[in-house]
């Protein structure tokens, strides 16, 4: 990982607003993302302290979510980033934040499948088969899982994919939601994915309820925060993993399709 310059962060806050002004959007001062921008602006360089440092992992975090924008329908993304707040260290819900999940999704699909694009159910991938629609939910607590679980399939169902995927995140629950200190990077993403695994064996009764009708073809999750490697350099970054999960015993017309998505997995 290379480490944040201020003329890194300088640029891409530069560019976050741009884009939010070309699409006639006006990001209030005193919102979450406006102070964000305008204090990192102002306070980050090369000797900070840890949270001005979270700070521009943030800005960071969110200016590589925007790179995911296609032409298509970018001013009504950009709108409903505004509706909430974009701070990662706040567990309450956020339409925003939920917003910013489906543009960090789309992101790691385009690296395998590059003709995948933004649409309902919030992501489709193309088949000659039959298009894979994926529906992104953000987990906030273990209480809502079964409810945004529900609603991502409806989702799928309302709009007619043969094929489906909810892809939940898992941020807001994972014991290190703030900070994942470890000696490696690979530790962490070793951490994480058992994050991942741990989640899906807990409520694996209620996916099993939608693959075992093939209302689902898989689940994928998603789990992100800040790593602290204390012998790196740079010592803190952003770090993610995607675990896609499905059953062992497959239609045959599913399973060529998941042995791609598992790919997503060595991102």
């Amino acid at each position: 990982m290379e480490r944040l310059s201020y003329t890194d962060i300088h640029n891409q806050i530069i560019d976050i607003k741009k884009k939010f002004s070309d699409a006639g959007e006006v990001i209030n001062k005193q919102s979450y993302l406006g102070k964000l921008l305008n204090n990192t602006l102002l306070n980050f360089n090369d000797t900070n302290s840890p949270y001005e440092v979270f700070d521009a992992l943030s800005v960071d975090r969110i200016y590589s979510a925007l790179l995911n924008l296609d032409n298509n329908n970018s001013n009504d993304y950009l709108k409903h980033l505004l509706k909430g707040t974009l701070d990662f260290r706040d567990i309450n819900p956020s339409h925003a934040k939920n917003i910013l999940f489906e543009l960090e999704v789309i992101g790691s699909i385009k690296k395998v499948f590059t003709e995948a694009y933004l649409g309902e159910p919030d992501i489709v991938v193309p088949f000659k088969d039959g298009d894979v629609g994926i529906a992104c939910k953000k987990v906030v607590s273990k209480k809502n899982l079964k409810k945004q679980l529900s609603q991502g399939v409806k989702q799928i169902q309302k709009n007619n994919f043969k094929f489906g995927i909810v892809a939940i995140n898992i941020d807001n629950i994972l014991p290190e939601k703030k900070l994942l200190e470890a000696s490696s990077r690979e530790y962490a993403l070793d951490v994480l994915h058992e994050r991942n695994m741990t989640f899906i064996e807990e409520y694996d009764r209620f996916f099993l309820k939608y693959l075992n009708d093939s209302r689902l073809m898989a689940l994928l999750i998603v789990s992100s925060t800040i790593a602290d490697v204390k012998s790196a350099s740079p010592r803190y970054y952003n770090i993610s993993q995607s675990t896609i999960w499905t059953l062992e015993n497959l239609e045959v017309s599913h399973k060529a399709k998941i042995n791609k998505f598992k790919k997503l997995s060595y991102l």
